[in-house]
């Protein structure tokens, strides 16, 4: 059930408690009560587990009509790319625009190769792509942002297209020459057995109904097609350490947190076959949970962000 309330902007956000969004189980138990650190949004969110699939999510959360308002303006997939900037693809949670820098900053940049390492790092992600045995054949990338992604594809042979639910960066994708859809990856966009590959980067823990979105995916992909995507991983070591502090947690944009476990189950609920998990290792990640505890910890001092 939905509920209204009103923020200190004075608009209404409607909020709902929904079951457990992968088994439906209406049991759980609180996990931790947490913001968002690194967007620095206003308000504290409920992350729970269900007691019978131990799947962990938002609840309460805000609707899919009031979950935009909780995107900050410089939210980096959100921005143009102006470079290094940020698309879909890049680590989670951003670019540039929302990385905190207190690792870059003096004396600390004065480490010899530190700033490339850096940027290694920010480019290790999203770029797995499955092999192209003939031309022309078509991909589709939800949360497409400005078209990096894309152009990848296009250069390796793909004819590739995207949706994108921020307006700028689909412009910026159409200004590339791709076809961009502006808006919620919605069924009956496309016909059964359209696409060879769909691609998803950092994309599934922000939907309402990631099961439902992994059926319609199923649908749209031929035969012998791929699904490829990621997630930040809630089975790893790090958020046991890092607790609220933890990078990837960002509620309630991050409405859920998957592990291995739970992404095998959905996906076979859905149908897939032949599911590989590749665990990617996450220097980036860790850099950043270090980076919120110190800004937290330390806000005046020097390492924090200016």
């Amino acid at each position: 059930m939905a509920k209204s309330h009103e923020s200190e902007e004075s608009y209404p956000v409607e909020w709902e408690t929904p079951d457990c969004p992968l088994c439906g189980s209406d049991r759980w138990r609180l996990r931790m009560r947490a913001g968002d650190l690194l967007h620095r949004t206003r308000g504290c969110f409920q992350l729970v587990e269900c007691r019978d699939c131990r799947h962990v999510y938002v609840s309460p959360r805000p609707t899919r009509e009031s979950i935009s308002r909780f995107y900050p303006q410089d939210y980096a997939p959100h921005t143009p790319r102006g470079g290094r900037g940020g698309t879909a693809s890049t680590p989670p949670g951003g670019g540039a625009a929302t990385f905190p820098a207190w690792y870059l900053s003096r004396p600390i940049r004065l480490v010899p190769g530190l700033r490339r390492l850096y940027h290694w790092l920010r480019e290790s992600y999203g770029e797995i792509m499955p092999p192209l045995d003939a031309p022309g054949r078509r991909a589709l990338e939800l949360g497409c942002a400005g078209g990096r992604f894309l152009e990848m594809l296009r250069g390796a042979g793909w004819q590739a297209e995207g949706i994108e639910p921020a307006s700028a960066p689909a412009a910026e994708a159409r200004q590339l020459g791709f076809r961009v859809h502006h808006g919620a990856f919605e069924p009956g966009l496309f016909a059964d057995n359209s696409f060879d590959a769909v691609f998803a980067w950092m994309v599934l823990e922000h939907l309402h109904d990631p099961l439902g979105t992994l059926d319609e995916i199923q649908r749209i992909l031929k035969p012998a097609g791929w699904l490829v995507f990621s997630v930040p991983n809630w089975g790893c070591w790090e958020p046991a350490v890092f607790g609220r502090y933890w990078y990837c947690l960002q509620p309630p944009i991050h409405l859920h947190q998957f592990t291995p476990r739970s992404l095998r189950r959905i996906l076979a609920q859905a149908g897939y076959r032949d599911v590989r998990v590749i665990h990617q290792h996450n220097v980036f990640n860790l850099l950043g949970s270090l980076g919120l505890w110190l800004r937290t910890a330390f806000p005046q001092r020097r390492l924090g962000p200016r």
